[in-house]
């Protein structure tokens, strides 16, 4: 279902437009109702579409169970502004909409991202779900008309493709009454973005629910840059696994009890860096998910020399060392703050930088300089390195304090110092005094008094 990678493409460009609001807020009591865009190929040589064709939409998701237990009929005399066939009413009894981020918003602004397509079933070629068609419980379905949504979160906090089978009777081409959808495969993620830090172990969610009890397959790809290639795949139906790349796990438990899909990434280094699509398979249908896995680490700063003693107008440079940081964007800077005064800092206007350096694992470093030519009022200033980096929401920064060789009199540390020095230096002396006078002097007397005697 190679539609589903274009509802992703074009998912942006299609929320920066607007469609007229229609006169059936009172059917928000039926369910969710949403915004859509109803988008198709115009036609073209080959397989290349020359247009894309995008109309607005609405999507009513039916809550089941019914609030009277039974379902309602919608108002016959609804004021439909929209093309024929362009409403769907959709009975969704896996209950995916339930969702806290796709409730009514608040504000206007924060709609959900809504989007559907034509969609054929068909039977898969891989090999981990090509076995599935064997199961009867499921029909192929062929002679039923399908559609694919993909309904994403204001906030991209949350996103779900749903396969819809039309449940609905033969239709007009000017028939505006609704189409009855199921929904009988979905596919979702609480994460279509997630950001990491190097050596950490990650999880992309994916989950999946199915209207019927029937075989399975999940498969994992990886794509980067125009390239790819296959992450995970396991077949349900046989409990299989058909390939598994090193440092990835899924958890068999909680896939088959609860249709969690989720895929466990160990030790991320810099190569898992891209997107990520999760497709779940049921007989001829399937559905998926793209998640953008972004790995990024903070930038590590040292200042040099520390600490900074210079004499009056010795010129010298400073260095801020931005080590081991990742993606390779980054931005340094430098204030100073003199002691004293209003205490504001003021940037200093002349720096430069290092050519970018490669560290093994991948991260970069960098070496921002700056000249320091002190005078006697320099003394006590603080020279600050900031650092701007997407893997953080602030700037990281280092500070370092200059001192000026004779600028002012002994500071409080050298005056402490020279008390206890001094203070050593009589306890010594002290000491030899009492040992002299106590216990040498009266050896000395004593020799003299015996000596004396001898000679009388």
């Amino acid at each position: 279902m190679g539609a589903f990678r274009r509802i992703h493409t074009l998912s942006v460009l299609l929320s920066l437009c607007s469609h007229p609001v229609l006169s059936l807020h009172g059917l928000s009591e039926f369910g969710l109702l949403v915004d859509c865009w109803f988008v198709e190929e115009g036609g073209g040589k080959g397989s290349f579409p020359n247009s894309i064709i995008q109309d607005p939409a609405l999507m009513l998701f039916r809550t089941i169970p019914y609030r009277n237990g039974e379902e309602e009929e919608l108002p016959s005399d609804l004021d439909l502004t929209l093309k024929p066939g362009m409403f769907f009413d959709v009975r969704d009894y896996l209950r995916i909409t339930a969702h806290s981020g796709l409730k009514p918003p608040r504000d206007p602004s924060e709609k959900p991202q809504c989007e559907i397509n034509k969609y054929s079933p068909q039977e898969s070629s891989v090999r981990w779900a090509s076995e599935l068609t064997e199961d009867e419980r499921t029909p192929a379905y062929r002679s039923s008309t399908w559609f694919c949504s993909h309904l994403q979160t204001f906030d991209h906090s949350f996103s779900v493709a749903s396969v819809h089978r039309v449940t609905s009777g033969p239709r007009g081409v000017e028939d505006t009454s609704p189409q009855q959808t199921s929904v009988v495969l979905n596919v979702f993620t609480s994460t279509p973005s997630v950001k990491t830090e190097l050596r950490r172990d990650i999880l992309l969610d994916c989950g999946f629910a199915m209207d019927r009890k029937t075989g399975f397959a999940v498969e994992w790809r990886y794509q980067f840059k125009g390239s790819g290639h296959l992450v995970y795949a396991y077949n349900g139906a046989k409990d299989r696994v058909d390939a598994a790349e090193e440092g990835t796990e899924m958890f068999f438990y909680e896939l088959h009890s609860h249709g969690n899909a989720s895929l466990l990434i160990r030790n991320v280094h810099m190569g898992h860096e891209g997107s990520y699509i999760c497709t779940v398979y049921m007989p001829n249908l399937h559905a998926q998910q793209t998640i953008d896995l972004e790995v990024s680490e903070t930038p590590k700063l040292v200042l040099s020399p520390d600490p900074l003693y210079l004499a009056p107008w010795q010129e010298h440079t400073v260095q801020c060392e931005v080590s081991c940081y990742y993606p390779l964007d980054v931005s340094v800077s430098w204030v100073r703050k003199k002691a004293g005064g209003n205490g504001s800092a003021e940037p200093v206007a002349e720096s430069w930088l290092s050519g970018h350096r490669n560290n093994p694992d991948g991260t970069y470093n960098v070496t921002s300089f700056i000249a320091v030519n002190p005078a006697w009022g320099d003394h006590d200033t603080v020279y600050t390195c900031y650092v701007d980096h997407v893997s953080v929401k602030s700037a990281v920064r280092r500070s370092i304090t200059l001192k000026v060789a004779g600028a002012v009199g002994p500071s409080i540390d050298n005056a402490i110092g020279m008390f206890i020095c001094a203070f050593i230096l009589y306890g010594t002396l002290k000491f030899f005094y009492w040992l002299f006078t106590e216990k040498v002097y009266p050896l000395i007397v004593n020799s003299v008094d015996e000596a004396k005697e001898k000679r009388s």
